[in-house]
């Protein structure tokens, strides 16, 4: 008997949506033509999301108005209609898109349900699941970001690799798997959908690397065949060829996956399946709750070196209702950070204003001739195994470019003050380059000081 009650109640629940859709669609047949999207955030908090339909090919959108929730081809909103973007069908097949929203709980407890399936699922180390996590949770509130990451899988451990593009395939927001990607063939795909790019393949051309680092902007756009193309998303990047932390370090982190006794459970397609579900639908309720705090979100990165903190602010965006959580990204980019100041011990630009720090450390409130301080920059290189000469003049332009203010010339040239504010602007722009506000400030013995 109760199950008879059960499918009388399953099947009035389905009449009552049928009838509210029925009404929906009687209601908007009167709007002006749709307006085809992927996504649209209104400034009042609703949100038109694309998920997926009874067939692949034919995806329907999610209206969420605050308080109800339509899924339809066609929804409306203030007055305007809005039907799905036109996607090939072949990246349809292969879209992940959720299909219903359900309660994701805390994003501390999310994130926390992400790192144990990376970990038990792939065999990550707590760290590093817990990076991948939060790449999971930026690809969901990636409209929120200026820069989006990318995660770069490398190592000898190709199966794993492989297991964990295919769980990140579940997990992610708009995931869609490519490999033999070229630039043309990137430039093809659909704009403005958000993908998190799921790119497999042995190698990827400098052409292909500098377009992935371009479309990792929000704001820039690329043009093609006479019109600009917004392929800002998420990037998982599997390839030993990518130079994570060279062509890219302000937004790249890097998972290397090591051979591993440890044995891990099966992933098969089923489990996918279900992962999937169950993750994309928590997903969205993830993104609706959680968007506007990381649009609003005020982070200090000024602790990280210049070039990865957008990547630190992302990554802190991924958790904007949790303090806490933020303030572990400090600790999750300290390798990267100690990676990205080392590279900067021989940049012309930190080098100058370390000469410059040293000048004022060896003769505080002198006058310095620019051409004095290209050997000072000289021979900080040497020491540090660098042979490299400045030219005078394009050091003084240097020089303006990091801020500081030189004396009028006269038969010796420019000349800088050296004075405290000049040391505290050197020092600053230390720290953000990610130099040492410490190195080599012992005076710089030479024979051509002419202050």
């Amino acid at each position: 008997m109760s199950k008879i009650m059960d499918r009388e109640r399953d099947g009035n629940y389905s009449g009552q949506r049928d009838m509210k859709a029925n009404e929906h669609a009687t209601k908007i047949a009167a709007v002006g033509r749709p307006i085809v999207t992927a996504g649209e955030v209104f400034a009042n908090g609703a949100m038109v999301e694309l998920v997926g339909g009874v067939h692949p090919a034919h995806p329907q959108l999610m209206l969420w108005d605050g308080s109800k929730e339509i899924i339809a081809p066609v929804v409306e909103h203030d007055g305007q209609q809005y039907e799905p973007a036109p996607i090939e069908s072949s990246i349809l097949q292969q879209l992940t898109l959720p299909t219903r929203c359900c309660a994701h709980g805390t994003t501390r407890a999310f994130l926390t349900e992400i790192c144990n399936l990376v970990a038990n699922l792939v065999g990550l180390d707590e760290k590093a699941a817990s990076l991948v996590a939060r790449i999971v949770l930026c690809s969901a509130l990636v409209d929120a970001v200026s820069v989006a990451p990318a995660l770069v899988i490398v190592g000898p451990d190709i199966a794993r690799a492989n297991r964990l593009v295919a769980l990140l395939r579940c997990l992610c927001w708009h995931s869609v798997p490519l490999t033999g990607v070229t630039p043309a063939g990137f430039c093809s795909l659909a704009s403005g959908t958000r993908f998190t790019f799921l790119i497999s393949q042995a190698t990827l051309s400098d052409k292909l690397q500098k377009l992935l680092d371009d479309a990792s902007s929000r704001d820039q756009k690329i043009p093609f065949r006479g019109g600009l193309l917004d392929l800002f998303g998420v990037q998982v990047i599997h390839s030993d060829s990518f130079r994570a932390g060279e062509s890219s370090p302000r937004r790249s982190i890097q998972i290397s996956m090591i051979p591993t006794d440890r044995e891990l459970p099966t992933f098969a397609l089923d489990a996918q399946r279900q992962i999937m579900g169950e993750f994309q639908s928590k997903l969205v309720s993830f993104r609706r709750v959680n968007l506007g705090a990381a649009r609003r979100l005020q982070f200090d990165a000024s602790q990280f070196t210049f070039a990865i903190r957008e990547l630190a602010h992302s990554l802190a965006a991924a958790t904007p209702d949790d303090a806490e959580l933020q303030g572990e990204v400090f600790e999750l980019l300290r390798e990267e950070d100690a990676e990205s100041r080392s590279g900067r011990w021989t940049d012309y630009s930190v080098v100058a204003a370390e000469a410059v720090l040293v000048a004022y450390h060896d003769s505080p409130g002198s006058m310095i001739y620019v051409s004095d301080l290209a050997k000072f920059a000289e021979v900080i290189l040497a020491r540090r195994g660098e042979e490299s000469k400045f030219d005078p003049g394009k050091f003084g332009k240097q020089l303006k470019l990091l801020g500081f203010t030189t004396e009028p010339r006269d038969a010796k040239g420019k000349k800088l003050h050296l004075t405290e504010a000049v040391r505290g602007r050197a020092m600053q722009l230390l720290h953000d380059f990610g130099g040492s506000e410490s190195a080599d400030v012992e005076p710089v013995r030479t024979d051509f000081q002419s202050r």
